[in-house]
């Protein structure tokens, strides 16, 4: 263990240039710019909790959806990729039972008193929530934790659909579940992410978000027991061919305040499963729910049917682009992509929000990206919740200029990114 300046001196003489390696790739000019981002991360802490103290840094992913979405809810499958856009914290142990998290673009000081542990009303849909619920969720595993300090650094586009806040509560899991020696695995620790997410935060999500973050790679997961899910990690080499590049844009529109509109879909969802006396849909047989659709319209209304709909398809198109996948046939895999930016349209509908229907910027970047794209073997869609956000693009190599030209022309500088595949989950590296 060594203090934040030694650390910052290590990295920038490139001491650790291996590890930075592992986790952004060899290109000489990200080197540089990680070692000036996690020096300045070392020089923050300080700024914030004081120099001298021995520190430790941690890293987590996001994470890009590559099929499954809004299925994991529904106890149905997953996939998912960890990217090499990361948060980095640093961290040190603390005697007073706080836990006190700063992180960079927020103008707050998240402080958490451990001797609380009921969800506060204040914190609701705030990063505190978050470190509160995970807090709790150790100590029902019989595990203790106790206070730290800890400053972060987030490159993963905030409310874009690449899953910032799984990549905060991985890393806040990550501190917790490391700095005090409790022994739970990536999987644990995914699970009480989502629990923090669930009940102290107020988002119904899933878990594939976190597991994504927790384990790295790619991942192929079956909710069937949401409390022990089947997971199967993929590694990330060689699932991309050479030829092709993952790009997402981000359209500059965030879905972080549209909480609401992603409960709506798990709520219709299981609305329909209800008719079937089922609390999800993984488990109503689609038969029947063909064989009853006149019955579940009645009582459900059509665009929660649709949304059923969506789920039965894109539950059974996640298992074929991991099959897909496994086998090496990327362009199957690519055509199912495909149809499932086409069901997000039509049936989950969640590419806009029906109340401000002049706001439609994934609308947009899906259809410049079939403008751009269609006849030459690449594949968009939309990915995380929706409603707004980034989409995501498989684009040939041969097309990469054009294409990120075109987006950012729209969508402005810096907002077309390409992603590597990231095989780190998150966890302390230093």
């Amino acid at each position: 263990m060594a203090t934040s300046a030694q650390r910052r001196q290590e990295i920038a003489a490139g001491v650790w240039d291996d590890l930075l390696r592992t986790l952004y790739g060899s290109s000489e000019a990200v080197l540089a710019r990680q070692r000036a981002r996690w020096c300045a991360a070392l020089t923050d802490f300080e700024r914030y909790f004081g120099p001298g103290r021995q520190v430790h840094l941690y890293t987590a992913p996001g994470r890009a959806e590559l099929g499954g979405n809004h299925t994991d809810h529904q106890h149905g499958y997953g996939l998912a990729a960890a990217v090499n856009l990361d948060l980095v914290g640093v961290v040190a142990r603390n005697e007073d039972n706080y836990i006190r998290v700063k992180s960079w673009g927020f103008n707050k000081l998240d402080v958490v008193d451990l001797d609380e542990p009921n969800p506060q009303a204040s914190e609701s849909t705030h990063s505190a929530s978050l470190i509160r619920g995970l807090a709790e969720g150790f100590r029902t595993q019989g595990k203790q934790v106790g206070g730290y300090d800890a400053y972060t650094t987030s490159d993963v586009l905030r409310g874009s659909g690449l899953s910032s806040s799984a990549a905060f509560e991985m890393a806040m899991g990550a501190m917790m579940n490391e700095e005090f020696d409790c022994g739970l695995t990536p999987i644990q620790v995914a699970r009480l992410g989502q629990y923090a997410e669930n009940i102290y935060f107020g988002k119904p999500s899933g878990m594939l978000d976190q597991l994504a973050s927790a384990l790295g790679g790619v991942i192929f997961a079956d909710f069937e027991d949401p409390a022990l899910p089947r997971v199967e990690k993929l590694r990330a080499k060689g699932q991309m061919p050479d030829g092709m590049v993952l790009c997402v844009t981000d359209t500059r529109g965030s879905h972080s305040e549209l909480t609401a509109e992603f409960a709506a879909i798990r709520h219709e969802m299981e609305a329909v499963a209800a008719c079937f006396g089922c609390n999800v849909l993984g488990e109503v047989r689609e038969a029947e729910f063909w064989a009853r659709l006149p019955e579940v319209r009645a009582a459900c209304g059509d665009r929660a049917c649709l949304r059923a709909m969506h789920f039965f398809e894109e539950n059974a198109r996640t298992l074929a682009e991991d099959r897909a996948l496994r086998a090496g046939q990327f362009g199957r895999f690519l055509h199912l992509v495909g149809e499932s930016g086409h069901a997000s349209f039509a049936l989950c509908q969640n590419v806009y929000c029906a109340s401000t229907p002049a706001r439609q910027e994934l609308s947009v970047a899906l259809a410049l990206s079939q403008h751009l794209l269609e006849g030459t073997g690449g594949a968009w869609r939309m990915q995380g919740g929706g409603f707004a956000g980034t989409i995501q693009a498989f684009v040939p190599r041969e097309c990469l200029e054009r294409y990120c030209a075109a987006m950012e022309g729209v969508f402005g500088p810096g907002s077309c990114h390409l992603l590597t595949l990231r095989e780190q989950g998150a966890g302390r590296v230093l």
